[in-house]
């Protein structure tokens, strides 16, 4: 009778001993604002254990549970509003070490998304995913608790914090159990490549005017007559006595 007592006081101990939580980065975890929305009871449950699973929170709803504010399936309902200390800040292509306790391992799948926290949902596709995570059936994989995920390109969205988390989510169909760790963050713009210097184009000289240079007469090699200046006459009716018209006057080309 006592062995069997002993096995089942171990059997209920491995339900409520944390089973898997991420450690670093700092994710989200309980305060004020997970006890009002959740509840004492869920409160209680997971101040004491963080690495609880989602079916087991799901059990002790009760008094103090608002369903509008705490969504256990997204980050087991912790709340951003206890988080502020712990905002993450990331650059898309930024390549993210990511730690994981693992307590007790249950075979099961597993990923990292990032998490439209208004809707619940992922944006894009799974930054890492494992088909074989923590399983029972053969040694632990060292990969399972410490990887590198890389910072996606999210398009304009996560520029704010509390749009977006990088959620860890474990799943073990073999036992019914879920676990989940939010790190708040927002991303910002990957910086615009500098413009490659370039010696300035010189300015142009600003315009001056020159006098215009007084003609000369160029040398000939042949004689050219001189005409008297002329002035114009008033106009008569009367023909004009013929006169006759002086010789020329010639210079020599020197």
């Amino acid at each position: 009778m006592f062995a069997r007592n002993t096995i089942a006081v171990l059997a209920l101990a491995a339900t409520v001993t944390a089973h898997g939580f991420v450690t670093s980065p700092t994710p989200r975890t309980t305060g004020p604002a997970y006890s009002a929305a959740c509840g004492q009871a869920i409160f209680n449950t997971q101040n004491s254990d963080h690495g609880g699973n989602v079916q087991d929170l799901l059990q002790k709803r009760g008094e103090g549970f608002d369903a509008s504010k705490c969504n256990l399936w997204l980050c087991k309902g912790y709340q951003f509003d206890d988080n502020l200390a712990s905002i993450q800040q990331f650059t898309p292509g930024q390549v993210l070490p990511i730690k994981v306790n693992i307590v007790a391992p249950h075979t099961g799948t597993a990923n990292v998304s990032v998490v439209d926290l208004a809707s619940n949902s992922v944006i894009g596709s799974e930054l890492i995913f494992f088909n074989d995570y923590a399983s029972v059936h053969h040694p632990a994989v060292a990969h399972d608790s410490n990887f590198e995920v890389t910072i996606p390109d999210l398009a304009g969205k996560c520029t704010k914090p509390g749009q977006c988390a990088l959620q860890w989510y474990w799943d073990s169909r073999e036992v019914n159990q879920t676990y989940e760790s939010c790190i708040d963050f927002p991303s910002s713009s990957p910086a615009a490549p500098a413009p490659s210097s370039s010696p300035a184009a010189p300015s142009p000289a600003p315009a001056t005017t020159q006098p215009a240079a007084t003609p000369t007469a160029s040398p000939i090699d042949t004689y050219e007559p001189e005409y008297p200046a002329t002035s114009a006459a008033p106009i008569s009716t009367q023909e004009p006595t013929p006169t006759a018209a002086p010789a020329p006057k010639c210079r020599k080309r020197m």
